[in-house]
């Protein structure tokens, strides 16, 4: 009993302490008009509009998953930049710690300890830069880690209970809800796994497969069920992710880039963030991580194949395989800032290591180099996380054009879609923009993360457009003097142009899209 308060204080006290050091790495970046759009309709769910009517989403809703999350935090944070920030490092620790769970497995004693270990070793340190906006920024797909390792960790845990399948496929029938993902990561791995596992069993052990492929196809009728209903409630729209077959010549080159984003996320690829000796020392250090993953994936694969893996093993590594199979053969954007599309594969590499190694370490004749090695890895990586502390960022994307805006009392208005929820989040909406984008020669609503009501000339008054020089797709100072006519005035502020009218821009402004 003692032992487990000891351990349950200890966990207490640790995720505290990550969450803070997460937190301070999730300020090295400013919010963008993706979380703020998304902090935006958590405050209009909690705030009388639970089925977000009105509002046109991205193709990844995030609800009911991060946005409920988002509207939680609100309470204590209100609609800030500050609350993006604190809701990835919740994130963030959450995925550390199901990690270890999940690694842990049923081991005990040394063993679990030597788990918990490796996974932590792997996850504890993010990448600055590209690392840290992928993995601790606003809602993407690292969330989606989160649901999927806790169906993972029910499969692992529980096995063979009558409920197991019943929360199988609750767990992934709600991460699909929030992000289509899950399907493809999650569901698909189930059926394909358990469906060659059950060719090769008999008895009660092929009936236990059969439920959870079953389980995991109801996942799938379940969250495209709540989708209908959603529409049928007159609830918000969100369009289908544009996903084709990339053209067969380009698979090289987004394998290539793919490999990269696996290096992003594990931490091996900095693309100049430190000085290169301390990226040199730091990528080394993630390596060993790496290349233990490596290691168990590619056992992994071999024993499933002979079909003598583990149930939950074989299904991580057909996940990974599906996430990264179709980041290299679909039309999935592919740059290093898409390796939020590639998130999930950390974490659940993590654990596949973890369990490929915690046996391996605590046997006697390799236990000293193998733990000593894992120990140096913890130690270095926990002194980066204590004593490094990356600078803050300005709060939100356009920080300078919204403490304009803010000095001038102007509190409604136009502007390009990263300059616009965003300016609204971080005034802690004392200023309101509505986004919008070129069409054609003249602007017009932006009808990706915005809501109609925004653009009603009987509800709002606006007065300003706010532009981006270096982004002229999301609309010009041109487009907007092509409906408007020459501004009042004009102010050149970095990147911004504003532009100040006397009339109200929302009168005779396109309706939004339906």
């Amino acid at each position: 009993m003692r032992q487990k308060a000891l351990i349950g204080v200890g966990s207490v006290v640790a995720a505290v302490g990550l969450f803070l050091a997460y937190l301070r790495m999730a300020r090295a970046f400013p919010i963008n008009g993706d979380g703020a759009s998304n902090a935006l309709q958590a405050w209009d769910m909690f705030h009388g509009n639970p089925l977000l009517k009105g509002w046109a989403l991205s193709d990844v809703s995030f609800y009911p998953t991060e946005l409920v999350q988002y509207g939680i935090v609100q309470w204590f944070t209100g609609v800030t930049a500050d609350q993006v920030h604190v809701t990835a490092a919740i994130t963030y620790t959450m995925i550390v710690f199901v990690a270890a769970w999940l690694a842990k497995g049923r081991a005990t004693g040394l063993e679990a300890w030597l788990r918990i270990g490796v996974a932590v070793a792997i996850l504890l340190l993010p990448v600055p830069g590209t690392g840290y906006q992928t993995l601790l920024s606003s809602p993407n797909h690292t969330g989606t880690a989160v649901p999927l390792l806790l169906a993972w960790l029910v499969l692992d845990r529980w096995r063979h209970k009558i409920w197991t399948p019943v929360l199988l496929a609750a767990l992934l029938g709600f991460g699909a809800m929030g992000d289509p993902l899950v399907t493809f990561v999650g569901a698909v791995p189930v059926i394909v796994v358990c469906a060659y596992r059950a060719i090769r069993s008999r008895g009660a052990e092929r009936w236990y497969e059969a439920s959870l492929i079953l389980a995991a196809a109801v996942s799938v009728a379940v969250s495209r069920g709540f989708r209908h209903l959603l529409d049928a409630l007159g609830a918000f729209q969100s369009p289908h992710p544009p996903i084709e077959l990339a053209p067969l010549a380009d698979w090289p080159h987004r394998a290539w880039m793919t490999a990269r984003m696996v290096g992003v996320i594990f931490g091996t690829h900095r693309p100049g963030w430190h000085p290169p000796v301390l990226e040199v020392f730091l990528s080394l250090l993630h390596l060993v991580g790496f290349l233990v993953a490596l290691a168990a994936v590619a056992v992994t694969l071999v024993r499933a194949v002979r079909g003598t893996a583990d149930r939950v093993d074989t299904i991580m590594i057909a996940a990974i395989a599906c996430d990264l199979g179709a980041e290299i053969v679909s039309t999935i954007s592919v740059d290093l800032m898409a390796a939020r599309e590639i998130a999930p594969v950390l974490p659940m590499s993590a654990a596949l290591a973890a369990r490929f190694a915690g046996p391996w370490l605590a046997t006697a004749e390799r236990r000293k180099i193998g733990q000593g090695v894992l120990a140096a890895v913890l130690a270095i990586a926990t002194l980066t996380v204590v004593i490094y502390s990356p600078p803050r960022a300005d709060p939100a994307e356009a920080q300078v054009a919204a403490d304009y805006l803010r000095s001038r009392n102007l509190g409604y208005g136009l502007g390009a879609y990263w300059a616009s929820n965003n300016i609204t989040v971080t005034t802690e909406r004392a200023v309101t923009v509505a986004p919008v984008t070129g069409g054609g020669d003249r602007l017009v609503p932006f009808c990706w993360q915005s809501k109609g009501a925004m653009y009603d000339a009987k509800q709002h008054d606006a007065r300003f457009v706010v532009l981006e020089k270096d982004r002229p797709f999301y609309g010009t100072p041109e487009q907007a003097e092509h409906v408007w006519g020459p501004p009042a005035e004009r102010h050149d502020i970095g990147k911004y142009a504003i532009l100040l009218y006397n009339v109200n821009l929302l009168d005779g402004f396109p309706p939004p899209c339906s």
